[in-house]
């Protein structure tokens, strides 16, 4: 990765990078107390949590890793950020955004209740409703060649060398695939709506494909560095504001708000205990820590970003 012409004045911050995340990985690890590993999707359930691991990279291509870095980890919701970028890319924004809308939501991910009080059009591409939504839309345009696009499209985002491309854990997807009573809910409606682009099997075959693609901590911290450094050639300015600003206002449910004021960058949270943070002209950051709050983020990963973003003054002030 060759940094921006925005970002050769020496914006990013990299003395010092891996001592901090060595202190901060010593000082978070054990921070789960509440936490809880997700059981609703079985093989999630059988995730050590113990595990934690910190990466971070530069605009300039440096990778910093503490702890258990090379740990291949689903990435559930976090696999919606590529799916978004693909599909804005593939199809313009003015298409995509006709189908799923750009607000928050205050319910939980998989809450189906706005869609029935309100309209027919998932409040946002990172609650399960709009994330099945893009994928209908990806799988009607491509078909049996979708999934294949978006990994390669992903593994290019993550910096992975050809040949050596992300891949899809095929016992996370039969697990998730046999347990996706709400998500098939979910994509019901909007067929009966008229709203759902593909149908229901079709559009959840790929959504649940996606959320299977295991990655480390420091794929999803080159995942972050690309879109910090504007896109690179990968994306267009326009997709990565998109981006930036739904992963600001709605990447980790309804926790986006006490994250804005804790930690203050864009990020985006997944079931399976990882988060994928973004310093715009600065780095990518990511943590997986398996144990989840409540509203399914991670525990430790949230405490790591925090003491992160303070110490590193990420947020630029």
């Amino acid at each position: 990765m060759q940094p921006s012409e925005s970002v050769r004045s020496g914006n990013a911050r990299t003395e010092g990078i891996q001592e901090k995340l060595d202190r901060i990985e010593k000082t978070c690890r054990l921070r789960t107390v509440g936490g809880k590993v997700a059981s609703y999707i079985p093989e999630l359930a059988n995730v050590d949590p113990k595990l934690f691991s910190l990466s971070a990279t530069t605009v300039g291509g440096e990778t910093f890793s503490s702890g258990d870095s090379s740990v291949l980890f689903s990435m559930q919701s976090i696999s919606k950020v590529a799916a978004l970028a693909f599909a804005l890319e593939t199809f313009g924004p003015e298409r995509v955004f006709r189908k799923v809308g750009t607000e928050p939501c205050s319910e939980p991910f998989n809450s189906i209740m706005k869609l029935e009080m309100s309209s027919n059009t998932p409040l946002n591409p990172f609650i399960n409703s709009g994330a099945i939504m893009i994928a209908s839309l990806i799988a009607e345009a491509l078909g049996e060649k979708a999934i294949g696009a978006v990994l390669a499209f992903t593994s290019l985002l993550a910096g992975r060398a050809p040949g050596n491309g992300l891949t899809v854990n095929e016992r996370i997807y039969e697990s998730e695939t046999s347990t996706a009573d709400r998500n098939r809910s979910l994509a019901y409606f909007m067929r009966s709506t008229g709203a759902l682009p593909c149908g229901v099997e079709e559009s959840l075959a790929l959504y649940f494909r996606m959320c299977s693609i295991e990655a480390n901590t420091k794929d999803l911290s080159f995942i972050g560095a690309t879109l910090a450094n504007g896109g690179m050639s990968l994306l267009s300015l326009e997709t990565v504001y998109a981006v930036l600003g739904l992963m600001s206002t709605c990447g980790l449910y309804s926790e986006s708000g006490q994250f804005a004021i804790q930690v203050g960058l864009p990020a985006k949270s997944g079931v399976c205990g990882g988060i994928l943070c973004v310093a715009p002209a600065q780095m990518g950051i990511a943590v997986f820590s398996p144990p989840l709050d409540e509203r399914g983020n991670s525990v430790a990963g949230f405490a790591a970003l925090t003491a992160l973003s303070r110490e590193m003054k990420l947020r630029g002030l």
